[in-house]
């Protein structure tokens, strides 16, 4: 074999063993956007649940945290942990009160008219910017085992609101049983209002609960 032939065949070799790393990673990238379209990470199949939102700093010291009731994307409730502010949000309409259960206070309105097609379509543009994907299988976890899923995304700029847009990378810890999301972690976040990258992390714990129903206040 002369040398120049060396290099070639070499290369020939390696071939087969770089194509099923890049089918393995289209493969990833195909199977986190369709769990984003009615899967595991699709907010509009999501049943109602709880779920505290954990902010730390890059050194881990705690924040502060949220606590959310959500029946719908349409229909929630969140505020900062023991603040005695909360919102709550049913379509387009919002509410203030000093708990998750109020009593409701009428709040002006700021969400878009169509807040559905609104939120279909920042889920459309973060499927279409998927990037940096990554399916390492299961783990365990505080004695449980997950499903885990890693991807970074971000929103396009927004027209109609200044030409606002945000992302983050998220790591997504799913029952392989329930096929839903159990904890969910968000770091790395970007936005057209922020100079810099945040290194905060965000830690969302879920707990299903089908008795949650969220009503208009009288």
């Amino acid at each position: 074999m002369s040398p120049l032939a060396t290099p070639t065949a070499v290369c020939l070799l390696l071939l087969p063993l770089a194509l099923p790393a890049t089918a393995q990673d289209a493969t990833c990238h195909d199977r986190i956007a369709a769990m984003m379209q009615g899967g595991a990470l699709d907010a509009f199949q999501r049943p109602p649940h709880r779920f505290s939102n954990t902010v730390t700093d890059p050194d881990g010291a705690v924040r502060y945290v949220f606590d959310t009731l959500w029946d719908t994307p349409a229909r929630s409730v969140s505020g900062i942990k023991d603040s005695g502010n909360y919102t709550l949000v049913i379509d387009s309409d919002s509410w203030t009160g000093p708990s998750l259960t109020g009593p409701w206070t009428k709040a002006p309105n700021q969400l878009p008219p169509d807040r559905e097609a609104f939120q279909r379509k920042q889920m459309a543009q973060m499927v279409a910017n998927l990037t940096d994907t990554a399916c390492p299988g299961t783990v365990d976890l505080d004695g449980m085992t997950y499903e885990t899923v890693t991807y970074f995304t971000k929103t396009d700029p927004d027209d109609s609101m200044g030409g606002a847009w945000f992302g983050a990378l998220n790591t997504v810890y799913i029952d392989p049983d329930t096929d839903q999301v159990m904890r969910w972690e968000m770091t790395d976040f970007v936005s057209s209002f922020a100079p810099e990258v945040s290194k905060d992390r965000h830690t969302q714990l879920f707990t299903y609960d089908p008795s949650i129903s969220l009503k208009r206040p009288d």
